[in-house]
């Protein structure tokens, strides 16, 4: 909308100011104009129609909020001639508005009345305010009320010289300066002298125009000059804030307004129009950067988030200017403001002399109280405290690891002044500066145990401090630790440290594994044999069965049988490393009865699996000579021979003995055993000259009672020593010889049987081949009933009702299942003679058997050599 204030004709053709809206949106008519929305005219007081109008302000009602089906409420003040001042406030253009009138004098007082030259509107609070200038005072009204505030200054000014803010204050221009008025008084001043026509205020300019008139100097001849009087108009536009004057324009043409449209101002004048418009922001900035004006560029930029970056830049490039001056200190000030936007190494960079440290320093705090510092920027904030000394900084800096609030900002690293930093970089480089103990303070607050360690026992040499510690953590935390230090604890204090390592292995919720497997602390137990044997011992008898229990035995097995545990134990005592044991291991004997115990508990009995490593269980037995271990082993494995060739190796006549009976007593074939024994006293002991008669006689003995083996074989093994004489043998031979000639005499017997019984089958079955055969069994031998026709009789003297066989049948059931029998015998028998790998069984049996010719026969019975014929059973 547009308001426009003029002259028409009213009552009696006399001149009457009118001031009307328009509405810009409404369409044109066809010929040409608009229609008016609102005409405002004076009261029915005569001095209002004649009037003239000086001043009139216009705005937007800030109690009344337009819709969009409804035009704005607005005020509109007008300014006359006469000092009053007509108001209309309310929504104009439907004609609901309020009209009244201030007045300036009191009212009768015409002579002291003067004209009003300026109109500003302002608030206090949320109530609008009227600021009204005359030529004589300066005032303010109030809208609501309608009655004046108060008077804020004597002085008034001429006409267009008046103008408001943004912020609603009033500004005022007279020949000897500009003056800025709040609501409740005058503000500041600015010496601007000159003869004004013409005050604007636009987007935080002050715009004035301003009337000149200068002498010039015109030369008629080379002695005589005459004087011009020129006339002209300067716009300036000041910038109060940073006190600037950005333009400055000298017009020789009368200026008659200044209006601001289209983003910029446009100057009237009477041949002309000027248009305006202000550069933009880098334009600026570029302009005053030429001139080193860095502060006031600083003030250009709007302290707003979006411009951040804009201001950074400003600030760099003054920190530049002031280094190349060497303003060191003020330079650093501008880099700390560029802290987010700059990269860091172009500000450390600069400052890396030894001079400069200070401002180095304070920099690098700054970037790490907002949070930006870098583990490469704590190092090198920690160079320079250690090298400036300054204890107290570094203890601060210390300090603020202890405003951790939680977990996760511990282990961040989050300090007290919202910023962080990086611990393990801090701490590294105060160790590096033998600033142990704050190194020492910061893991800790830090919860970085690795570092924490790792300066307690490497550096402070504190051993005990650092058990005690560890034995305050959870077991889950306990466990890096005492991996990454358990051996150097072990090398000063193994008695705590072994109590550490048993608790850890076998603590653990209820029906959960442990934090902890014993085989991951093996390898520092590598120079402390005696504790690493008191340590498998508690674990192997308190945690049974578990995932590693395999490798536990088997350790501690291999210390049970070493030879040099008491060596190495001494040579750590004599070092100084290792406190005295308190370990109830008294010595080597003492030890292999732990392990022989071990191996019984290890492996109860021979259906189970062995708890540890048998194969090389074996290999320490023998290594150590660990004969009872190896007896034990070799028996569970099902090796007897080699249990045999332990006390022989050993010379253990008695064990080897009593061992050959026990295995009779268990196992089916004993005879190699006991040859292999034979041959040993024979060959090997008789040999030595040891006199083993009673050995010797003893086995003969057992042979004769348990083996058996064949007279002659035995015999001949004795053959092989001639020292043999025959008092060892003479019972041996009596007690064979009566045993074969009992054995003739039973197989003469039995054979004489087998041929009576011979001879019986083959006269039966000659008889049924050539004589007719008699049956007079009269009951069925089925179902045991007498016998009737039909009925089915079988040469085994077997007979059955037809009717109880069935029909495919054509055998005796009776008879017929011992015969298939026999048949599948001889078939299998059959089958095994042409297999062709029958042979090389039967030589390899033939071979490992002491007794041939009973290989031999038996082979003959199976039929190996001729095997009989199937059509003879038939």
């Amino acid at each position: 909308m547009v308001l426009t204030v003029g002259k028409e004709k009213g009552p009696n053709n006399a001149n009457c100011f009118a001031s009307k809206l328009w509405d810009l949106e409404q369409p044109v008519s066809k010929s040409g104009t608009r229609s008016c929305l609102q005409t405002l005219r004076g009261t029915s007081n005569n001095r209002y129609i004649d009037g003239e109008i000086n001043c009139c302000v216009v705005a937007l009602d800030p109690l009344q909020k337009p819709s969009m089906k409804q035009h704005p409420g607005l005020i509109v003040g007008m300014g006359m001639a006469n000092g009053d001042v007509l108001v209309f406030r309310g929504n104009v253009a439907r004609d609901k508005y309020q009209k009244f009138v201030l007045q300036t004098t009191p009212e009768g007082n015409a002579n002291a009345r003067t004209a009003v030259t300026g109109l500003g509107l302002g608030m206090v609070g949320q109530q609008p305010v009227l600021y009204v200038v005359t030529s004589a005072q300066t005032m303010v009204y109030d809208l609501a009320t309608r009655a004046k505030l108060h008077t804020l200054d004597d002085e008034g000014c001429e006409t267009k010289n008046v103008c408001t803010t943004d912020k609603g204050q009033l500004v005022m221009g007279r020949k000897e300066a500009v003056y800025i008025y709040e609501v409740d008084g005058r503000g500041p001043c600015f010496a601007f002298p000159g003869d004004r026509r013409l005050m604007k205020w636009w987007q935080g300019y002050l715009i004035t125009v301003d009337h000149v008139e200068e002498s010039k100097k015109l030369a008629v001849s080379n002695t005589v000059y005459e004087t011009e009087q020129q006339e002209r108009n300067d716009i300036k536009v000041y910038d109060l804030k940073n006190k600037l004057i950005v333009c400055n324009l000298k017009l020789v043409d009368e200026v008659l307004d200044v209006v601001f449209e289209w983003d910029g101002m446009v100057v009237i004048q009477k041949s002309c129009c000027l248009y305006l418009r202000e550069k933009d922001m880098a334009s600026k900035l570029e302009i005053l950067f030429q001139k080193d004006l860095y502060v006031i560029a600083l003030s250009l930029v709007p302290e707003d988030p979006s411009f951040a970056e804009v201001r950074s830049d400003v600030h760099q490039r003054y920190g530049d200017h002031l280094y190349k001056k060497g303003d060191y200190t003020g330079a650093m000030e501008q880099y700390i403001e560029t802290i987010g936007f700059l990269e860091p190494s172009y500000v450390i960079r600069k400052f890396l002399d030894a001079q400069r440290i200070s401002s180095l320093t304070l920099y690098l705090e700054k970037l790490h109280e907002k949070g930006l510092g870098g583990a490469d920027h704590t190092t090198l904030l920690l160079n320079c405290y250690t090298r400036l000394k300054d204890v107290s900084k570094l203890d601060a800096f210390i300090a603020a690891a202890t405003s951790f609030e939680d977990e996760n900002e511990r282990h961040a690293g989050k300090t007290q002044y919202g910023g962080s930093f990086d611990v393990s970089t801090a701490i590294r480089v105060l160790r590096g500066a033998e600033y142990f103990e704050h190194a020492l303070f910061l893991s800790k607050q830090a919860g970085d145990y690795d570092w924490y360690f790792r300066i307690l026992f490497d550096d402070l040499k504190r051993y005990e401090e650092g058990i005690e510690h560890i034995a305050q953590l959870e077991p889950n935390v306990r466990k890096g630790p005492l991996l990454k230090h358990g051996k150097t604890l072990l090398d000063h204090s193994p008695t705590r440290a072994t109590a550490q390592l048993m608790e850890l292995c076998t603590a653990g919720t209820e029906g959960a594994e442990p934090v902890a497997q014993a085989t991951e602390f093996l390898h520092i137990y590598i120079e402390h044999p005696q504790e690493l044997l008191v340590f498998l011992e508690f674990i192997v008898n308190t945690v049974p069965n578990s995932e590693d229990e395999n490798v536990l035995t088997t350790t501690l097995l291999e210390l049970y049988l070493a030879q040099d545990l008491e060596a190495a134990r001494m040579h750590g005592a004599q070092n100084g490393h290792v406190e005295k044991s308190t370990s109830s291991i008294a010595g080597r004997n003492e030890r292999r009865e732990k392990a022989f115990h071990l191996l019984q508990k290890a492996w109860p009995d021979d259906s189970s699996d062995p708890h540890f490593d048998s194969s090389k269980a074996l290999m320490l037995c023998q290594a150590s000579e660990f004969s009872q271990g190896l007896v034990f082993l070799y028996e569970r494995m099902g090796q007897y021979r080699e249990v045999l060739e332990v006390y022989m190796a050993d010379h253990n006549y008695r064990s080897l003995i009593d061992t050959c009976r026990r295995f009779s007593e268990s196992m089916a074939n004993t005879q190699p055993h006991w040859l292999r024994v034979l041959d040993y006293f024979v060959n090997h002991e008789c040999r030595e000259g040891k006199d083993v008669s009673a050995e010797v006689e003893e086995v003969l003995e057992c042979i004769h009672d348990k083996s058996h083996l064949p007279p002659m074989l035995v015999l001949q093994t004795l053959s092989k020593n001639k020292e043999i004489n025959m008092e060892v043998v003479r019972r041996y031979l009596s007690k064979s010889m009566d045993m074969q000639n009992r054995q003739i005499e039973e197989a003469h017997t039995e054979s004489s049987r087998l041929e009576k019984e011979t001879a019986q089958m083959e006269k039966e079955i000659k008889a049924l081949r050539t004589k007719p055969i008699l049956f007079q069994n009269n009951k069925c031998s089925a179902c045991m009933n007498p016998l009737d026709l039909p009925s089915v009789h079988f040469f085994c003297m077997h007979s059955y009702h037809q009717r109880c066989l069935e029909d495919t049948e054509a055998e005796c059931p009776i008879c017929a299942p011992l015969a298939h029998n026999v048949w599948e015998i001889q078939s299998a028998l059959a089958r095994q003679a042409s297999d062709p790998k029958s042979a090389e069984k039967f030589f390899r049996k033939l071979k490992d058997s002491s007794d041939g010719f009973s290989v031999v026969a038996e082979q003959f019975s199976r039929g190996l050599f001729a095997a009989p014929r199937m059509d003879e059973f038939t």
